[in-house]
C-alpha cells in the first residue's frame, strides 16, 4: 500500500511538473496564457521609429520565453498578425536564432529550440503610420502550448484607446489598485475590461 502511495504521489508531481514546462514572461514577469503585451513606438538604434518586443539595447528585457526545470527540447511557433496599420517598412521575426522576414506573410510557423531562455524578437521597423498592429504567438513544446498577444502601437494616444477605436467598443483600463486610466498609461499592469471580457495587459 505504501508503495503504490509513493508511485501515486510521484507521479502526481511528475504530472505536475510536466504541466508548467514553460511560461512567457515579460520583463522577467510571469504571463498568463493569453495576456497581452503592448508596446509603443519609439526609435531604434539606427534612428527609425520602430515597435521591437525585444530592444537591442537591452535583449533580455523584454518578451521571453522561459522553459522551467531542466526541460529542453524542440518546439514550434506560430506568429498571426491579424491587423497591421503601421505600414513598417519591414516586420521581422527572430526566435531561438533564425531571423524570418514576414514580407506579406500574416502567418507563419517555424520550429525552434527551447531550453533555458528563448529570446522572442517580433520587430516592426521603420514605422510609417500612427495606429495599432495586432498579433497573437503561440508556442507548443511537447503537448503544452501557451499564448501571448503582442500589441504594437504608434501615435498620440495610447493603445486602451486605439482598441477602442480600430474595434468600435468600450474598453476600461485600471491599475491593480482598481483606479481608471485616461491616457497614455504609464509602463505596468493593467487590468482591461472589454465588455464582458477581463484581461490583463503589460505596458512597456
Amino acid at each position: 500500500m505504501k508503495k503504490i502511495f509513493t508511485l501515486c504521489m510521484g507521479l502526481t508531481f511528475a504530472l505536475s511538473s510536466w504541466a508548467q514546462g514553460f511560461v512567457f514572461q515579460f520583463q522577467g514577469k510571469n504571463l498568463a496564457d493569453g495576456e497581452t503585451v503592448v508596446i509603443a513606438a519609439e526609435e531604434d538604434m539606427f534612428g527609425d521609429l520602430s515597435c521591437e518586443t525585444n530592444n537591442a539595447m537591452n535583449p533580455n528585457d523584454g518578451l521571453v520565453l522561459r522553459t522551467l526545470g531542466s526541460m529542453a527540447s524542440s518546439g514550434s511557433a506560430t506568429l498571426q498578425i491579424t491587423s497591421n496599420d503601421l505600414n513598417p517598412s519591414s516586420l521581422q521575426w527572430c526566435m531561438g536564432g533564425a531571423c524570418v522576414p514576414l514580407g506579406s506573410q500574416t502567418s507563419l510557423t517555424k520550429q525552434f529550440s527551447a531550453g533555458g531562455v528563448t529570446l522572442v524578437q517580433f520587430d516592426a521597423i521603420d514605422i510609417r503610420s500612427e495606429g495599432l498592429l495586432t498579433a497573437t504567438l503561440r508556442a507548443t513544446i511537447g503537448l503544452e502550448s501557451h499564448t501571448v498577444n503582442i500589441h504594437f502601437v504608434n501615435g498620440d494616444y495610447d493603445s486602451i484607446g486605439s482598441l477602442q477605436a480600430s474595434e468600435g467598443r468600450s474598453v476600461t483600463c485600471r491599475d491593480l489598485n482598481g483606479r481608471e486610466v485616461q491616457g497614455r498609461p504609464l509602463p505596468g499592469i493593467y487590468v482591461v475590461t472589454d465588455g464582458t471580457s477581463v484581461r490583463k495587459i503589460a505596458v512597456k
